[in-house]
């Protein structure tokens, strides 16, 4: 399981509490009111960090309100393992060609041919 510590800024405005992260200028939410934002805050900190390769160091709290008095800091936990279980990647359809004495040994050996083609792709890739 991987989990990540984040630092909230919770600004009130209008009646609407904003949350953003210092460390994750992407992850953004609100909420109507300090429980509602709260509870958005680690679905949004986690779709942010999503795809990324390299995780941010989280700022340090104390530093975070010192440098924000005005502000209601929180820390956020969000467990990425759940996230990825939430996100839905789209797929597209890609019909291809390939010679068939290739093709009718891959069915004989029972190949998944999406499978096989997504392996290759990520290798070339280098994803």
């Amino acid at each position: 399981m991987i989990k990540y510590d984040s630092n909230t800024l919770t600004i009130r405005i209008q009646c609407v509490y904003s949350v953003e992260f210092p460390d994750v200028p992407d992850a953004l939410t609100y909420g109507d009111s300090l429980a509602e934002a709260l509870d958005r805050a680690p679905e949004a900190l986690g779709l942010s960090l999503y795809e990324l390769a390299e995780l941010p160091k989280p700022s340090d709290l104390d530093e975070v309100r010192r440098d924000n008095p005005q502000a209601i800091v929180n820390l956020v936990c969000v467990d990425l393992e759940k996230i990825k279980l939430t996100v839905k990647v789209p797929y597209v359809r890609k019909n291809t060609s390939l010679p068939a004495d290739i093709a009718q040994k891959a069915e004989e050996r029972n190949i998944n041919f999406s499978e096989t083609l997504l392996e290759g792709l990520k290798q070339k890739l280098k994803l």
